[in-house]
């Protein structure tokens, strides 16, 4: 695989936690003798050692390893927590509260949903806002729940599947009830599409928000360095980058070429959060030039790194959303 970062890797884990990460054939090794195998608790920095970039060809696998090391009886480091925070709200998170606020004119009633996710609704009101503003400009029709359930991700993700299936079978009883459903997340759409659809009663289209991007009609200013979605390139969306990158340019944004490498944040900020910082902080050190004006992203977690990460390592470009950047 060519590098795309000259002396990098582009599996971020490896290049973080090399001694930590386990190659594709050993992990379809693994899954294949699944049974014959059993996990201890030293195993979990390998196990999780993992972002869910897609960026490897056994994201899946994986996935199936980290369910066998909890059936071992092994413990994930605030696991526990969000489970008890899901008994009681539905979300990873102690609170199921939006924090957005509606905008004026909002559609009580549509046939199409715009599922915006826990993270979206509850840590990151303001860039789900300007999303929100951002479609009502277009005068796209749709309507928001008063109250979300989780899509199942942080649960799924970890392991531990029972919560993810609890929110697939609620979530399938509310989606019933529209024809296509927008989602602000790719996790959420990643899941919709590869596990809630084929258990659903009706042909319902779930889309990614990408898909509703136009150029600004005011021409903007300044040069832009995007943050590319793995979760979106590495799941079947070739192409989506150049489709921005076109989209900022008809806008009037100068985009600056820096090339793909991952943030960190395609797992959410949970477990092996060492490994994600030090590659939110990596990431950083890309975009911390003096030709970039503003750093953006179209991914709710991509964006809680940009927000959180650029202030942190005091770099020279401003983080601004993409929603904000394109009204």
């Amino acid at each position: 695989m060519k590098e795309r970062i000259k002396g990098r890797e582009n599996f971020p884990t490896k290049e973080i936690d090399p001694d930590n990460f386990i190659e594709d054939e050993e992990v379809k090794t693994m899954v294949e003798n699944i049974d014959n195998i059993k996990f201890s608790q030293e195993d979990y920095y390998k196990i999780y050692n993992c972002v869910h970039c897609g960026e490897c060809e056994s994201e899946e696998e994986r996935i199936t390893l980290k369910q066998k090391f909890l059936k071992d009886g092994n413990m994930v480091e605030g696991l526990d927590q969000m489970i008890e925070c899901f008994e009681k709200y539905r979300t990873p998170y102690p609170t199921n509260k939006m924090r957005i606020k509606k905008p004026r004119g909002l559609a009580k009633n549509s046939n199409t949903l715009f599922f915006m996710g826990c993270l979206s609704t509850i840590r990151i009101p303001r860039y789900t806002e300007h999303a929100l503003q951002y479609l009502m400009k277009q005068k796209i029709d749709f309507t928001i729940l008063d109250k979300e359930i989780c899509c199942g991700w942080p649960w799924f993700a970890s392991g531990s599947m029972r919560e993810f299936e609890i929110c697939q079978k609620e979530n399938l009883e509310i989606f019933n009830k529209f024809d296509k459903i927008i989602c602000l997340c790719p996790a959420c759409y990643f899941l919709f599409n590869k596990f809630y659809k084929p258990a659903m009663d009706k042909d319902i289209r779930f889309e990614y928000i990408v898909d509703y991007l136009k150029p600004s009609k005011d021409q903007k200013q300044g040069a832009v360095g995007v943050q590319h979605l793995c979760q979106l390139m590495n799941r079947g969306r070739e192409g989506v980058d150049k489709f921005v990158d076109k989209i900022l340019k008809k806008s009037g944004y100068k985009v600056i070429d820096v090339p793909h490498w991952c943030c960190g944040g395609g797992l959410g900020y949970m477990h092996r959060t060492d490994i994600i910082e030090a590659i939110a902080n990596k990431r950083m050190i890309d975009f911390d030039r003096e030709d970039i004006d503003y750093i953006t992203t179209y991914c709710v977690s991509c964006w809680w790194i940009l927000k959180r990460f650029s202030k942190l390592s005091k770099i020279k470009p401003k983080a601004v959303d993409f929603f904000e950047l394109i009204l």
